[in-house]
């Protein structure tokens, strides 16, 4: 039997909620561990070559884990992700054609309910072919014995002079895909500073809103900060309970611990700052913590969007999954 929206103790009304499972063996932890709050997942395996071939990135698909999550009513994507020089002549003419049969063959062999395309990066030069790809693919989705869904993973913009810069055509999307996840993530990236400010969430939420339908519309969220070095730009992900000696990367609470360091809640950017210096160089911290998580979910649940996804499962604290149950579910 085809997995099912089951809710899993969601509440009628409630949001949807879902992340993306790493290569991080903990995202399989997490998954395990918190099944009964899960909608689905986002296997997080595939990536595209110059022919439009479907190929591993990280790790051989994992077939127990798919039929164990699927068997309690959490529904299974496969991710697919890609970015520019790559894109996208990879998803055009017989190159895309033969990603999408691959993409149905996986499908079919593995039991996915579902394909998730995150293609990122692309100019408006790639949005004629990017938007015929989803169209092609969601159609072979739709004909299988057991139809499959299709999400598109997408960048957050706020308005439509932004979206024009993109390969991204909300509406377009929003008529062909099952669900439309815009990744509300990453406002700053090469310099130190807010993963996703308030004020410019609002406005980006209501862009979306005005050109998604509210029951494919979903609001991807960060479960993930960054520490920079200002003085050149470089930068590393923390996740909450990383720990140094499991993952060569220590997460936040050990950085904090060992520096000596006290974290500052900044406004009116509602976020986690802290800043401590290593080998000489002084490192700046920016981290969504579960009162970030709330507001935005506040905020979301405002616009209308039909669920939540989050990056990524890993590592995810007991605290951020309290407020799934305390917010996303109510």
């Amino acid at each position: 039997m085809a997995a099912t929206l089951a809710g899993c103790g969601r509440a009628p009304g409630a949001m949807t909620f879902g992340g993306w499972v790493t290569e991080d063996p903990d995202s399989t932890v997490q998954l395990k561990s918190n099944a009964g709050l899960l909608d689905s997942v986002s296997l997080f395996y595939y990536g595209i070559d110059t022919g439009g071939g479907v190929r591993r990135v990280v790790k051989a698909e994992d077939a127990g884990t798919i039929a164990w999550a699927r068997k309690r009513g959490i529904l299974v994507y496969a991710t697919i992700g890609g970015t520019p020089p790559l894109l996208p002549a990879a998803i055009a003419g017989k190159a895309g054609e033969r990603c999408v049969k691959e993409l149905v063959a996986l499908c079919e062999r593995f039991g996915y309910d579902g394909v998730d395309v995150d293609f990122e990066a692309m100019g408006p030069g790639g949005r004629d072919p990017y938007t015929l790809f989803v169209a092609k693919l969601a159609s072979a989705l739709s004909v299988m014995k057991r139809p499959r869904r299709l999400s598109v993973t997408v960048m957050d913009v706020p308005s439509a002079r932004d979206e024009a810069s993109t390969a991204f055509d909300y509406a377009a999307l929003g008529r062909l895909a099952d669900h439309v996840r815009v990744m509300y993530y990453d406002y700053s990236y090469d310099k130190p500073g807010p993963l996703m400010p308030r004020g410019y969430f609002a406005e980006e939420l209501a862009y979306a809103r005005s050109r998604i339908p509210a029951e494919k519309f979903v609001a991807a969220l960060p479960w993930y900060g960054r520490d920079w070095v200002p003085a050149t730009g470089a930068h590393e992900d923390l996740v909450w309970t990383q720990r140094e000696k499991e993952t060569g990367l220590a997460g936040p609470a050990e950085l904090m611990e060992q520096y000596g360091v006290a974290p500052e809640w900044r406004e009116p950017e509602g976020e986690l700052t802290f800043s401590y210096t290593r080998d000489g160089r002084r490192h700046e911290v920016w981290m969504p913590d579960s009162r970030k998580f709330a507001w935005m979910v506040a905020e979301v649940r405002k616009a209308g969007a039909s669920g939540i996804y989050v990056w990524h499962l890993a590592h995810a604290s007991t605290a951020h999954w309290q407020s799934v149950r305390d917010l996303v579910r109510r």
